[in-house]
């Protein structure tokens, strides 16, 4: 019983740092159907980590969970995105309002404090959810930073994407796993939040002949 324990935290010691890593590639990515795929990667990733997380607390509803996360999240809004990307005809992002190297500061700022605030209120001795809790609050405030400070509208949406695998890993790390119709309500909502979103795109796209967000100023009276 005890060497499964030790699997269980060594696959989540090794899992949830991957998962977080993933959000400094999107963070320093230029290419839009690079970050695409990180983020699909980061699903994956997550899936990975609920797997286990089922695994380790015996509790078969979440890996209903982690099957839903790599169907929405890795396949199909992945998908939606390419489809926005190649018809607006943009493949690399090049304008943002922080340079790459602040934004690798920022960010790595913002971890500390997630860490920081994290270790306040769980303690050092929380077992899994040690692990989950901080590296969740880092992709919350990462994915926040992504939606201020990237211009286009896909990227913002990505930025919006991570807050949510941020929450979704809050949620399975800390409560072992939410009920089965609350957790497909909520991959509904982000589904329908990434199709409204992209539409949005490519009408930006149609009026501006850019998805650059900037371009909404002009609409001001």
């Amino acid at each position: 019983m005890m060497a499964n324990v030790n699997v269980h935290e060594l696959l989540i010691n090794l899992l949830i740092p991957l998962t977080l890593a993933t959000s400094f590639l999107i963070v320093g990515g230029r290419r839009l159907d690079t970050a695409i795929k990180v983020v699909a990667g980061q699903a994956v990733l997550l899936a990975g980590v609920t797997a286990v997380l089922a695994w380790a607390t015996g509790i078969k509803e979440i890996y209903a969970a982690a099957l839903l996360t790599v169907f929405f999240k890795a396949a199909v809004i992945p998908f939606i995105l390419h489809k926005v990307v190649g018809r607006v005809g943009t493949r690399r992002e090049v304008r943002s309002y922080i340079n790459i190297k602040m934004s690798f500061i920022t960010c790595a700022g913002l971890i500390i404090i997630a860490y920081s605030v994290s270790g306040n209120i769980i303690g050092t001795s929380s077992g899994i959810i040690s692990e989950a809790l901080p590296a969740a609050i880092s992709m919350i405030l990462i994915g926040l930073f992504v939606m201020i400070t990237r211009k286009l509208a896909v990227m913002q949406i990505i930025g919006l994407i991570i807050m949510e695998n941020g929450l979704f890993l809050a949620g399975v790390g800390t409560t072992h796993g939410m009920p089965l119709v609350i957790e497909l309500g909520i991959f509904l909502d982000v589904l329908i939040g990434v199709l409204i979103m992209g539409i949005l795109a490519f009408r930006i796209n149609r009026t501006f002949d850019t998805i650059d967000t900037e371009n909404l100023k002009n609409l001001r009276g």
